[in-house]
């Protein structure tokens, strides 16, 4: 599977710590509140929430041992700077190493009880103990959308199969520092916004919709 676009990742390293830097982007713009954005259908948008969980970190290492990041769960807004940046310490890292991480909240989460921080349910990132989080939520307006106030709403997620949303990505770290574009543009490449425009429980439709989604995040060589 491709790589997911959702935003570009700088990953540098100090000493065992890697920080990854998230820049979400549109046809290579960075997405800004009440800026416009144009897809490939000729649909113009403007984003109004863009939220994401980024969860389960761990690194392998070239001779095969992994090491799973602890508290490694976050919660990325894309109009909050300081949730672009994560800091992830790690015991050991040498270049050709492997990080991997889901996009998503892993079905444990959903359904282990009240959690706090990141996956606390006053996030607005959670519908309840039988549908789980919300493993990613894009919301804005478009004149394509023939709804009340030209609103989209895409809430994915589900934790069950055969609709299970969760994605797991890896890529390898290079030098110090690595670069994954988060290229929401090909989100909106792969729909017809003036037909399929809300999404809000899960399913097939949010099962599908997890899979662009995760192909926007790519990493930039």
């Amino acid at each position: 599977m491709p790589f997911l676009g959702l935003a570009s990742v700088l990953v540098s390293f100090v000493d065992s710590s890697v920080e990854l830097i998230i820049n979400p982007n549109f046809n290579n713009k960075k997405i800004t509140t009440f800026d416009w954005y144009v897809s490939s259908k000729k649909d113009s948008i403007q984003f109004t929430d863009l939220k994401f969980y980024l969860t389960d970190f761990q690194l392998k290492t070239l001779d095969g041992n992994v090491q799973s990041i602890k508290n490694s769960n976050y919660l990325i807004n894309i109009f909050k700077p300081e949730t672009l940046h994560l800091h992830l310490q790690t015991f050991h890292f040498t270049s050709g190493d492997t990080i991997s991480f889901n996009v998503g909240v892993e079905s444990e989460l959903n359904t282990s009880g009240a959690h706090s921080g990141a996956l606390d349910p006053s996030n607005g990132m959670f519908w309840s103990w039988q549908s789980g989080y919300i493993n990613f939520k894009v919301e804005g307006i478009s004149p394509s959308c023939n709804t009340r106030k030209n609103k989209f709403q895409f809430h994915i997620g589900g934790y069950q199969e055969p609709n299970k949303t969760l994605r797991r990505l890896s890529f390898t770290l290079d030098n110090q520092t690595s670069q994954i574009d988060l290229n929401l543009d090909l989100f909106f490449d792969s729909i017809e916004l003036d037909m399929y425009n809300q999404v809000m429980v899960p399913g097939e439709n949010a099962n599908e919709l997890a899979s662009i989604f995760a192909n926007t995040l790519q990493k930039i060589e």
